[in-house]
C-alpha cells in the first residue's frame, strides 16, 4: 500500500481550505442573508442585523417565495459597477437568473439595509 507523505496530505488540506474562502467578508455576509431569506428564517442571520431593522414575517416570505424560485444559488460577488458611495453591490448568481442585491452597514459593522430586484437582461 502506498503511503501519502503527511506533508502532501496537510498541503492538500490547506488547498481545500483556501478553496472555501473565496468570497469577501460581504459577499458572506450578503450570502447569509441570501440563505436566510431563501430559508424563510432569519434566525441564522439576526445577530448581524442592527436593533433598528424590523423586518415582518411577510416580508420575509415573499423574499423567501421570490428567491427560492429562481433555484439553486450558484454565487455572490461583489461589485461597485452603479453602487452608490456606502453601500455594498452584489450579482447574485441564480440558476434561473440573475439578481442585483445591495447591503448597507452601519458604523457597527451590522445590516442596516438589505433590497434585491432582479437585474437587466445585459447582466444576467
Amino acid at each position: 500500500m502506498n503511503r501519502v507523505p503527511s506533508r502532501v496530505l496537510a498541503v492538500v488540506a490547506v488547498a481545500a481550505l483556501a478553496a472555501c474562502s473565496f468570497q469577501n467578508s460581504y459577499e458572506r455576509e450578503a450570502d447569509r442573508i441570501t440563505q436566510a431569506m431563501m430559508a424563510n428564517d432569519v434566525r441564522p442571520v439576526e445577530g448581524d442585523l442592527a436593533p433598528s431593522v424590523h423586518l415582518t414575517r411577510v416580508q420575509v416570505a415573499e423574499a423567501s417565495d421570490e428567491l427560492s424560485a429562481q433555484g439553486k444559488l450558484l454565487s455572490v460577488k461583489e461589485t461597485t459597477v452603479n453602487c452608490p458611495a456606502g453601500v455594498h453591490c452584489f450579482d447574485v448568481k441564480f440558476e434561473k437568473r440573475t439578481y442585483l442585491e445591495r447591503l448597507r452597514l452601519d458604523e457597527n459593522g451590522k445590516v442596516v439595509g438589505w433590497s434585491y430586484h432582479v437585474a437587466p437582461a445585459a447582466a444576467q
